[in-house]
């Protein structure tokens, strides 16, 4: 019973305590996110509506994430969106499988677009259990996003019910049909700002190649991209000033 308890105590410590940044194990869980840093921006992945309601894509996405290297914890996703005139509607869920702990953050997400602007809301319904004990808590995402061909800029409030609240500002910039670059500048009222750079460049017709920097904690990602007709397969990894990588893997397919 105590090793159990020690057991328990070490894995959530590891998920949620040892570092406040380790929140975001429940967070950047699609291939594309690792590899941009968060910067939605640059991201066609319907995954990625778990961070922005402004996506603006369609389409279907499992991934699968190990965070740090971990090997006892994996976090698994399914997520869709579809045009529903006037709106995009996405949903999804991510769901943390481990034996002592479970997570699972269900979500509902709604866009609308006019001229060059897209604004939307996220409404998360988180599941956490521990042992015996368990509990809900709902979570809201709000962002609004200006593109046009060259330039863009996106305002976005993450967990905005919880103490783990964020709020970033990103810009990005088309230099041409394959390459894009993007920055984005978080602020999180209790721990250290951070600022990111990222970049997407096709270096072939079927091949995406991404990358990114931030800079609390100093992390790097990098992930390849490989489209197949309407269906795609993505791998990132990204890493860490203390852990090991952590890497994703997304298949998807738009339409």
């Amino acid at each position: 019973m105590g090793k159990q308890y020690i057991h328990i105590l070490s894995v959530t410590f590891i998920l949620f305590c040892s570092n406040p940044f380790l929140f975001s194990v429940t967070t950047e869980n699609s291939a594309s996110a690792n590899a941009l840093s968060g910067i939605t921006m640059l991201s066609a992945s319907p995954a990625d509506y778990t961070l922005s309601p402004v996506i603006g894509e369609s389409g279907i996405c499992f991934s699968w994430h190990q965070p740090f290297g971990i090997s006892e914890i994996n976090v698994y996703g399914l997520h869709s969106a579809f045009p529903v005139k006037p709106l995009i509607v996405a949903t999804g869920i991510d769901y943390l499988a481990h034996t002592d702990y479970r997570w699972q953050n269900e979500y509902l997400a709604l866009s609308a677009s006019f001229s060059f602007f897209r604004i939307g809301a996220t409404q998360h319904l988180i599941y956490e259990k521990i042992a015996e004990q368990s509990w809900y808590t709902w979570d809201n995402d709000f962002a609004l996003s200006f593109q046009n061909k060259r330039f863009g800029s996106e305002i976005r409030c993450n967990n905005i019910r919880t103490e783990e609240r964020t709020f970033t500002l990103s810009a990005n910039f088309n230099a041409n049909e394959n390459s894009s670059f993007a920055t984005s500048y978080s602020f999180r009222p209790k721990e250290k700002d951070s600022y990111s750079l990222a970049t997407s460049l096709s270096i072939a017709k079927p091949l995406i190649i991404q990358s990114s920097w931030q800079s609390e904690p100093a992390r790097f990602g990098l992930g390849l991209k490989v489209l197949i007709g309407k269906v795609n397969l993505m791998y990132t990894v990204r890493t860490h000033t203390e852990l090991d990588l952590t890497h994703i893997v997304d298949l998807g397919s738009a339409w």
